[in-house]
This record gives structure tokens, sequence and C-alpha cells, in this order.
């Protein structure tokens, strides 16, 4: 080599040590080991620059000043060199300090004999291009001391690698890859090439090195570092490979050679092409075995990656309960990877910020739920890798990774893989050191990221599956336990669901069923709701029971409709009203007997003062029968008297006892057009405004006349009374038609036309407290009214399949408002 690019070669050499010096120190410079580091560095630096000096030197004496300048530096890196080994990794030293204090020694007397003539016997410059200097007995002292350096340095790494873990035995691993080649062509070249007298050597050590501080720098400032048995396996491995393809084709040739011995013949083809062929077949699966030898033997790698990963997919594909996915997936990492625990901790669904330790391959661990990983939750969601212990402890981080740091180590996890899916983080995996005591390396964590994602969405389903199951089982609890019925039909009206209740209700009913099989009642509402897509309300009515026993039963249906509103069948409730119409009889015959007292004491009441007074007129008849004045008022009073008791008796028979009706089509605005007429003398004498609105055509209603008569003449006569102190009085009578439902039939509770009469005043009204007392028997808010108006007029309505609601604001007025249904498809009514 050209002495000038010699020297270019050392200087980059000499920069680049101060350089890898002054990187690992800027890392952490507390570290004593990294402190070591500079320092070994700027050491070879000195020297690469000295050996430059001697290459550049043109005179014996210029040379021979560089000799010992350089030598007297080089003197120190035995001393350096164990300091840093003692150090590294943990920056406490761990060697013999005797040891130590004897190199110290030893580097300052060779630097003082540097200076005697036992250094460097003589300079020879005209041999070559480079000085060629013989060295003395200070120099073969210099290279047992730096043989013994390497020796004990070398041995105190074996030491530190049995007990180092993770990615300090890494670290470790590289420096002793780095020593052991480095220090053979520097030994080589700068001690043994000078021993016997190869001096040109020694210019190319300072390359070698660089080198080493370069495998030193790399294993201090890196974490994940490559493994050096990957290294040594993948080398051999392509080596064997292309032995092996060289040894195919030389194979091919020589066995065509053997077989072709015509001259002429195409055998470098024919060659090669078995050597393809033969190299084709062969080649993969041999790699492959090959691999798999050296992962086991050499790098140590107990697992097959692929194997691992493809059977964790299954797993997760096939596994739907997280009480069977968790143990089976976990329980295959911990064992093919060779891990000490693993751990998975799942999200809160309610609480995103809650972890739950839902599976440990310690049994005994207690689940529990926790809030202090609020700080590492975060981070996962933001960067969703995995998060290694040793490279937080590895490497300077700020105060938010040190939070991250505690987090893992109260974890006991080496190594912390987030799960997450499209919607966010399902949980996060904890694993702990490795039974190797060896670090997680790339190709580990790599597998781990693989997984991760199918582990999650595997998770992220199993948790809707359960809580599909939770929903089902708490349906199915809730059917069970329902003392209603509940039958559901799909659009085929083909039965889906059948409650226990609905067993004790209709009779044995089985999902499979047509819907023909369920009694009538029950049949008909099911094919209502399916045909018109409407639900029924409290639809009563008589079925037959598993005992054809007849039941009183309401009957409540709805549709079922899918995510798109699509109809797909329908349901219905049955509450089995049997109970609660025994209930009622008994309590109306109490109400009856209890009834009998409160009749008594409104007759009483109501007869007494005509009796008075047709008993004071009868004791005075015998004295004043010849009074003509007396005769007179006797036959006006006791008459009366006697037709006002009638009255009283009358219509408490037409209470207690009504008489059957004769229904016909009516036109129910000439009855009200009646009644108003037969009240025209008392709205006229009460000075009442009478506003009528009827439609023109009438409003047919089938019905008694009689009875509707006596209906709407009760309501009449009361607004008329309820506004004998107001000061505007109005009676509002309207008729209309509406829509209602009905009652009963075939098609139950199917919306119907009906006549609504709505007869309001402007009267006091009634108070809000007393509105749901007013058809009550008896209940009055009259001085003299007998509280059997509205309790007759209920009866009638409800004999008429109508309904009445009233509406009242005290001293603004009353509305009574009432349905009936019409009639249809009769003949004309009168309307007058």
């Amino acid at each position: 080599m050209d002495v000038a690019w010699l020297i270019v070669v050392l200087v980059i050499a000499a920069l680049s040590c101060l350089g890898l010096g002054g990187l690992v120190l800027s890392r952490d410079k507390g570290n004593a080991a990294n402190r070591a580091f500079a320092l070994v560095c700027f050491n070879l630096a000195l020297w690469t620059g000295g050996v430059a000096g001697i290459v550049q030197s043109g005179t014996e004496s210029e040379a021979r000043v560089w000799l010992a300048l350089t030598f007297m530096v080089s003197a120190f890196l035995p001393a350096s060199f164990y300091y840093f080994i003692g150090v590294f990794p943990t920056g406490r030293f761990q060697g013999q300090r005797w040891f130590l204090a004897a190199l110290y020694a030893a580097g300052a007397l060779l630097a003082a004999g540097a200076l005697t003539p036992w250094h460097v016997t003589s300079v020879n410059m005209d041999e070559g291009p480079l000085p060629v200097a013989a060295y003395g007995h200070v120099f073969l002292a210099f290279a047992v001391v730096t043989v013994v350096t390497v020796v004990v340095s070398f041995a105190n790494l074996v030491r530190k690698r049995r007990s180092a873990e993770g990615v300090q035995r890494r670290q470790i691993e590289h420096v002793m890859f780095g020593i052991y080649l480095s220090v053979f062509f520097i030994v080589f070249t700068n001690v043994l090439g000078p021993l016997l007298e190869i001096s040109y050597l020694e210019a190319y050590g300072p390359i070698f090195v660089v080198f080493m501080m370069t495998v030193f720098a790399y294993a201090m400032v890196r974490y994940q570092l490559l493994d050096i048995w990957v290294i040594v396996s993948r080398t051999t491995l392509y080596t064997v490979l292309t032995g092996f393809v060289l040894l195919t084709f030389l194979g091919a040739v020589a066995i065509t050679h053997s077989l072709v011995h015509d001259e002429n013949a195409p055998t470098g083809v024919v060659s090669t092409i078995i050597a393809a062929v033969v190299i084709a077949i062969v080649l993969q699966p041999a790699k492959e075995r090959l691999q798999l030898f050296l992962d086991r033997h050499i790098v140590n790698r107990r697992y097959d990656a692929q194997a691992l990963l493809t059977r964790l997919s299954r797993t997760c594909s096939q596994m739907v309960r997280l009480n069977e996915l968790l143990p089976a997936a976990a329980g295959d990492i911990q064992q093919t990877v060779g891990i000490e625990h693993v751990r998975v901790f799942l999200v809160d669904e309610k609480d995103p910020g809650v972890l739950i330790l839902e599976h440990a391959s310690d049994s005994s661990e207690p689940g529990a739920r926790s809030r202090e990983f609020i700080p590492l939750l975060n981070h996962l969601r933001v960067r969703p890798e995995p998060l290694v212990l040793d490279q937080l402890l590895h490497v300077p981080r700020p105060q938010a990774q040190v939070v991250l740091q505690d987090q893992l180590t109260v974890l006991n996890a080496e190594v912390c893989v987030p799960l997450a899916t499209a919607s966010g983080l399902v949980g996060v995996v904890a694993l702990g050191p490795k039974t190797s005591r060896d670090i997680y390396t790339a190709g580990d964590l790599s597998i781990f990221s693989a997984v991760s994602g199918p582990l999650a969405t595997a998770i992220e389903n199993a948790r809707l599956y359960r809580r599909l199951e939770e929903a089902n089982m708490h349906r199915a609890r809730i059917l069970s336990n329902m003392r209603g019925g509940v039958i559901a039909v799909d659009i085929n009206g083909v039965i889906t669901t059948v409650n226990r209740g609905a067993v004790e209700t209709v009779g044995p009913v089985s999902r499979g069923e047509p819907l023909q099989t369920l009694p009538e009642e029950v049949a008909n509402v099911l094919r209502q709701t399916l045909e018109e897509r409407q639900a029924i309300r409290d639809y009563e009515a008589i079925i037959a029971g598993p005992d054809n026993q007849e039941s009183y039963v309401v009957i409540s249906s709805s549709t079922l409709v899918s995510t798109d509103n699509s109809v797909t069948g329908a349901m219905v409730m049955i509450y089995d009203l049997t109970q609660v119409k025994r209930l009622e009889q008994n309590v109306q015959r109490a109400d009856k007997l209890s009834s009998l007292g409160v009749l008594a004491a409104g007759m009483a009441h109501e007869i007494k003062n005509p009796l008075v007074s047709i008993k004071t007129l009868s004791q005075l008849f015998e004295d004043r029968y010849m009074d003509e004045s007396f005769r007179s008022t006797f036959c006006d009073l006791v008459p009366r008297e006697v037709d006002r008791i009638d009255s009283i008796v009358s219509r408490l028979l037409d209470f207690a006892r009504p008489r059957p009706a004769s229904f016909a089509a009516h036109n129910v605005c000439g009855v009200l057009k009646r009644v108003l007429s037969l009240v025209e003398n008392q709205t006229r004498t009460g000075r009442i405004e009478v506003r009528e609105t009827f439609p023109p055509s009438g409003l047919p209603v089938a019905g008694d006349e009689q009875q509707l008569h006596q209906a709407f003449l009760n309501i009449v006569l009361n607004a008329i009374d309820a506004m004998k102190d107001a000061d505007i009085r109005t009676l509002r009578v309207e008729a209309s038609r509406s829509k209602m439902r009905s009652g009963g039939g075939a098609r139950p509770h199917r919306e119907i036309e009906c006549a609504r009469i709505v007869i309001g005043d402007t009267g006091c009204g009634i108070p809000p407290g007393r509105l749901d007392a007013i058809f009550t028997p008896f209940y009055t808010t009259k001085e003299y009214g007998s509280g059997l108006g509205l309790p007759v007029v209920h009866g009638i309505l409800t004999e008429h399949n109508g309904e009445i609601h009233v509406t009242s604001r005290v001293n603004e007025g009353a509305t009574f408002t009432i349905r009936l249904p019409l009639v249809t498809n009769v003949a004309p009514v009168e309307t007058r």
C-alpha cells in the first residue's frame, strides 16, 4: 500500500476511535463502563496516531521518537482495557483490583523502558518505504503483559456471562466476539509480527482496533443486538450450501464424463442440466433441515417460529370462549418460547382505564382489577408495539419512560405485548423472563407482534360471544320465570320460541309447530299481527287451557323486525287473568254486600223527607179533615211525595237491575237532538247557550234508544246543573266520525269507525282528586244528588261496547267524550 494512503487510513482509524468513544460517552456520561470505554478509545486513538507518525517518519531519529511516544501510550492499554472489561456492562468493577494495580505499575515501568536502549535496538530506514524497527526486551515484556491481560479479561467475561441475564448477557457475548477476532489479528500484526521481524505488519494493527471498538460500541449503544450465534449459524449455512452446490456441479460433471466417452457429445450441457435438477430438488429441503439443525444446536433456538404461528392462528380461529382461548394461547407461547410465566390482562369493557388479570400461568394467582396502569395503557394505545423492559433500562429515557419502566417492573414483565384491534386496545400480554436467561430477540418480538393481532381479534370475538351467551341466558331465565306466556313465530307462522308460562296457559306447544296448533284466539292475534304489521294491546279472551278448562287471558302482540326494519315474525304475551277474574268476582261480591248498607242509607236519606211530610199530614188528617185548605194541601203534597219516592226507587232499580237492552240501528244525532229538545226549557230558563255540531249524514250506531237517551240526558242535566252559578254558560254538544279499537271478535282490537260524542260545559268543573270516583255508585258532589246518574251512564255505554272519558278544570268546566261503534250496511235511519 502507498505510504500516503496508509497514513490516511490510520488517521481515519484514529478519528473513528475518538468518534466511537464520544458516541458511547454521550449516551450516559454517568456510567463508569461508558467512561472506561471512552478512555480505551482515546488511548487507542493516540496509539493509532503514533503509528501514523512512525509511518511518515523520514529519518531514523524521528522514527525513534515516534516509536518511543507510541510505546509509552500503548504501555497503558492493558490496564485501561482490563478496567473497561471489569466495569462492563453494569458500571461496577468486577475483577481483581490488585491485578489492575499491577497493570498500571507495569505500564509505568514499560513507559519508562521506552526511553532505554532495551526498547528499540535499531531502526532501518533503507529496507522499504516504512521504517523497520528491531525491538528489545522491553517490547517482549509488553507482549507478555498484553497476552496475560487478554486471557484474564476474557476469563472475566466468561464468568460474567454465566451469571448475566437478558441484554447484559448479549452485550458480553458481543464483546467476547469482538475481542476474539480483533485481538487475534492485533497480536499477530503488532506483537508477533515485530517479534518475528515482520515489522511492516505493525502499521495494519489499528485497522483491526477500529473493528473491535465498533463491535464494543454496538454492544453498548444498541439494545436489539444481533445474536453472535446467528452470525455463525448463517455463515455456516451459506458456506455449506455453497459447498453443496459446488460439489453437486462437480459430481454431475464427473458422472457425465464417466458415462459418456464421446468427445463430441455436449457433456457440459448435460452435466449442467443434471446439476440444476438435483439442486432444484434437494437444495430447499436441505436448507430447511440444516437451518433447523443450526438453530437448535448453534443458535440454541428451541422452537419453530412458523409452527408456533400456525398453531396460534388455529387456536384463535377455533376457540370462542375466553376460558379456553387464553390458557391455550398463553400456554403454547410459554412452553414453546420457554418463558417463566405469562399473564394476560384485559381492558375493562366499561372502564378503559382498568386492567383485569384474566389469565395467569400460575393458577394460584388471584384475578385482580387495577387502575394504576393508565400511563402504560395510554402509551400502548399511541404506539401499539411490544414494550421491552431491558430496552427501557438500557437506553436513557425521559420521565414518562421511567414511569413505564416502573409499571413493567410491577407487572414482573420483561416484555409487554399490546393486543389491539381496529376498535382500540383490548388488553396486554405480560411475558416474564426466559428460562434460558437470554433476552427476547427481534425474531421473538416479530412473532409476538404477528400473533397479537389475531389474538386480540379472537379475544374481542370471545367477549362478544360471552355477551351473547349472557344475553341468551338472561333472556332464557326471564322467559322461564315469567308468569305470563310468550310465544314467537317466524314470518311463515312457524313457532320459534315458547316459554314455560305459555305451556302452562295454552297447553303443550313445541318449537317448529305451525301457529294453527295454538288456541284460536291466540292464533288469530298472531295472524292479524303478521298480516297488518301492527301490534295489538290488551285483548281479553277466554281460551281452553291444558285441562280443557276455560281461562280468562289478556293477549298483547308485537312484530319482530331485523336490523333493516323488515318484519321477521311476531310474538304474543299471554297473561292468565283467571285468578284476577276470581278476585274481581270476590271483590264485587264484597262490594255488593258493602253497597247494601250504602244503598239502605241512601234510600233512607232520599225517602225520609217525603215520608216525614206524608206522616205529618196523616197525623193531622183526622183533626183538620174539614179544613178545605188542608185537604187541598194534602191532595197536592201526598201524591207528589209518593211520586218522588217512586222515582227514587225506580232509579235505584234501573241501576241495580237494568232490563235487557233492545238493540237496533239508531242515528245518535237524532237521539242527541231529542235530549236537547227535552231540556230546552231548562236551558232557556238558565240562560245557557247551546252549541250543536252534527254531521249532515248522521251517525248510525247499534243500541237501545231509550238507554242511550237516558245516558245522554243524565250528562246534559249534570252539565246544566254545574253552570247555575257560572258567569259564562255554554253547553257544547258535538258528534263526528272517529276511530276506536274493537274489543273482540276474530280480528281482536282491530281499529274500527265510531261515533265520537262530546258534551262539554263551562260550569264549576270537577276537582282532579274526584275524577276517578265520579262513576262510583252513590258518590256525588251535589247537596241533593243520589250519586247514581253517572254510574248508570257508564253501565249503559259499557253494554253498548262504548267508552267514556272525562276531562275537567275547576271553574272552567268539564268535557265528556263518548265513543260508540258505528254500524255499516244498514238502511238509512231517521235524522230528526
